[in-house]
């Protein structure tokens, strides 16, 4: 009797040891690349943009460290290459141009993800804007924590042919799941759980809805009496533009049922005072990243590409 009881107990002994290696995955040793970018003012100056390759699951902080020198508080990333915060100033890190919701030593690197550090001021908003425009094609291509959502561009009145020509752009660039459907028609589905590009002019009823909350949403450009008005870091309006006007700015996803810091998906409103603003922000967009890179949001008249805030 004492035999068999001593080998039941060995073989459950075993089984359990067999359940654990089933159980815990071993360690991978994967290597990814990854952008590192640091900027100051809302991307007006730029600082460095390095690539960094780092083992699978590394941490935003490991690889910011890997390329540029750091000093902490706790979780808190205090300074970059020299550069510390203050009461009023201070560094923010955007994953794929999303605000990351975690401390950098908490977010794990996925294969091509850009971590982009911003020093600006906070005193117009605690956060500024929740996600940004100057590190296209992202969120549409990477998006956060290894998920991407599907890209949607949503259109009005005549300005089809600027989503096909921005749907284009994407894919050439690799983005894929991109769609366009004429922003009249979309469902509630498609807003919660889509990156949506709005390719519509100020008037239409969503552009008017982020607009309505644009300093809770950290916006510096927002539509007033048929101007489009830029705010600069203290959110107070410095300058207007009128008709041929466009904007392009983004935000973590207003209508997303975790609510819009969720970090899942997002809104960009690439639009204009009219149509002609609109296909303005698009031809910047398309045809001059190089004057967009960086930026928290830009607006686009005939002559320029403004970055705000200004």
């Amino acid at each position: 009797m004492k035999k068999v009881l001593t080998v039941a107990i060995v073989l459950f002994v075993l089984a359990g040891l067999l359940v654990g290696c089933a159980t815990t995955p071993p360690p991978t040793s994967e290597q990814i690349s990854v952008g590192v970018v640091a900027t100051r003012d809302f991307g007006a100056e730029f600082i460095f943009d390095k690539t960094a390759t780092v083992m699978a699951e590394t941490t935003a902080e490991k690889a910011l460290g890997q390329v540029a020198e750091l000093r902490k508080s706790g979780s808190y990333v205090l300074g970059i290459d020299g550069l510390y915060g203050s009461t009023t100033e201070y560094w923010f890190y955007y994953i794929n141009g999303i605000l990351a919701n975690v401390f950098a030593s908490g977010y794990e690197l996925h294969d091509g993800d850009m971590q982009h550090w911003d020093f600006h001021d906070f005193s117009y908003s605690m956060h500024g804007s929740s996600a940004i425009i100057g590190d296209f094609p992202e969120p549409f291509l990477h998006g956060y924590a290894g998920k991407v959502y599907p890209t949607l561009i949503a259109y009005t009145g005549n300005l089809g042919g600027e989503a096909e020509r921005l749907e284009g752009r994407l894919e050439e660039l690799g983005v894929s799941q991109v769609s366009i459907k004429s922003a009249t028609e979309l469902s509630s589905e498609e807003k919660e759980h889509s990156n949506l590009i709005l390719v519509c002019t100020a008037d239409f009823e969503l552009v008017a809805e982020l607009d309505e909350v644009y300093d809770r949403l950290g916006f510096f450009a927002h539509f007033d009496n048929g101007q489009l008005e830029v705010l600069n870091d203290k959110g107070k309006v410095v300058e207007a533009y009128g008709a041929g006007s466009g904007v392009i700015q983004a935000t973590q996803s207003l209508w997303n049922p975790k609510g819009s810091w969720a970090c899942e998906n997002v809104v960009w409103m690439v639009s204009g005072t009219d149509e002609a603003g609109v296909k303005n922000a698009v031809d910047a967009l398309i045809g001059d990243y190089s004057e967009i890179q960086y930026a928290f949001a830009v607006v686009v008249t005939d002559e320029e590409i403004i970055k705000v805030p200004q």
